[in-house]
């Protein structure tokens, strides 16, 4: 088993960096280790919640991170902080939400928790075995959102866009996908 934000060691040393070594759909879209802070742009990574719109590529704020019980207070004065617990949730207010407000909650606001996924990974160890193992994680579904591809602005519109049309790395640049970032904006003088 692995877990994020340091909460358990490493299994061994073969596993860690299989796991680690795996694209991210591999993983279930959970990053390795998700970076937050409050005023951050996030979108969410997967469907939570349809019914309230809460779904794969929801674009929000994060408002509040609500810490662990047994987390040290944090210290105003540091910078980066790594985390000993995974935080409780975090609350995100949404750019765009089907109800007005959930009770307790400013308008928009949600709760963002930790959800659970297991997928398998594969490695070989120093002596030539082949290996699989099952992994379960446990991480919040969200991701900074202050750049995104075109798959995930199909059918948001954003105020204002810049568009980078230079060939992928991987995969490629087709009309669609220019189509598709070009007429995200709400008009010309936005892109």
């Amino acid at each position: 088993m692995c877990g994020d934000f340091h909460q358990f060691p490493p299994v061994a040393v073969g596993p860690s960096e299989a796991l680690y070594s795996q694209g991210c759909r591999v993983k279930r879209e959970l990053p390795d280790q998700v970076e937050l802070c409050v005023g951050m742009k996030v979108m969410v990574t997967q469907n939570v919640e349809t019914d309230l719109d809460i779904t794969n590529g929801a674009r929000g704020v994060v408002v509040d991170i609500l810490l662990h019980p047994e987390e040290p207070p944090l210290s105003p004065t540091h910078g980066v902080q790594h985390l000993k617990h995974m935080p409780s949730y975090v609350l995100v207010k949404l750019a765009r939400m089907r109800t007005s407000h959930l009770p307790g909650l400013e308008p928009s606001v949600i709760p963002v928790e930790p959800v659970t996924k297991c997928y398998t990974i594969r490695y070989s160890t120093p002596d030539g075995l082949h290996v699989t193992r099952w992994v379960r994680r446990l991480q919040f579904p969200i991701t900074p959102a202050y750049a995104f591809t075109d798959y995930h602005a199909q059918g948001q519109t954003i105020s204002s866009v810049i568009v980078d049309i230079a060939r992928p790395p991987s995969g490629g640049l087709n009309l669609f996908n220019l189509y598709v970032a070009l007429s995200r904006s709400s008009g010309r003088d936005t892109i």
